[in-house]
């Protein structure tokens, strides 16, 4: 860079500089042209001494009694459950999603668990599916391992998962790289959205 010609833009990438916020080779070539202007690094110490002293200027606020809790359920829906763009089908009535279920083919999952599956849609980009499972009566699911998040939506009946039951209208997320066993105490109808990589571990 000439040290005769102005670093573009200046002002506004002495603020951003300030702020440290500019990307790693615009700071670079920044601080290459700080190196050649003197007056441009007294711009940017004009800036910091700003920066410095702003935070002192706002007055302080108080934080919203709820903060915590709704940080933890961001965390909490971020890192565990499906991801692909199918969740939008849990956001349809149960009605709707019954009906859906019922004009549907289904099939048996291999096993002696009785439960059947029928598939709605997938998404080959993230490799999740949405799918309706059936079980019916008392039992259990078949101990299976989720390659990815997975997220239920109970239709019908009762859903349990590590203890706690769930029951219609009602969801439950389990993350990857997990495997467990639900069960079920009087049967149920679920539309699950989960990895088409999924492994069923008890055949």
């Amino acid at each position: 860079m000439n040290p005769s010609e102005p670093y573009p833009n200046s002002d506004a990438a002495a603020a951003l500089y300030a702020l440290d916020v500019l990307e790693d080779d615009e700071r670079e070539q920044f601080e290459q042209a700080l190196f050649d202007n003197v007056e441009l690094g007294q711009t940017v110490r004009e800036f910091e001494e700003t920066a410095a002293v702003l935070a002192y200027g706002v007055p302080p606020m108080a934080l919203a009694a709820d903060l915590k809790d709704r940080l933890f359920q961001r965390i909490a829906d971020q890192s565990i459950g499906a991801s692909s763009d199918l969740l939008r089908l849990l956001e349809l009535s149960i009605a709707e999603l019954r009906q859906k279920a019922a004009e549907l083919s289904w099939s048996l999952l291999p096993g002696k668990s009785g439960v059947t599956v029928a598939t709605w849609q997938t998404d080959e980009v993230s490799r999740e599916s949405a799918f309706f499972a059936r079980k019916v009566g008392k039992g259990l699911f078949p101990n299976h391992y989720h390659a990815s998040g997975e997220t239920v939506l109970v239709l019908e009946g009762d859903f349990i998962v590590d203890g706690h039951a769930y029951h219609t209208g009602e969801r439950v997320s389990a993350p990857g790289k997990t495997s467990h066993q639900p069960e079920s105490m009087s049967g149920c109808l679920l539309l699950c959205v989960s990895s088409m990589d999924d492994d069923i571990l008890d055949v």
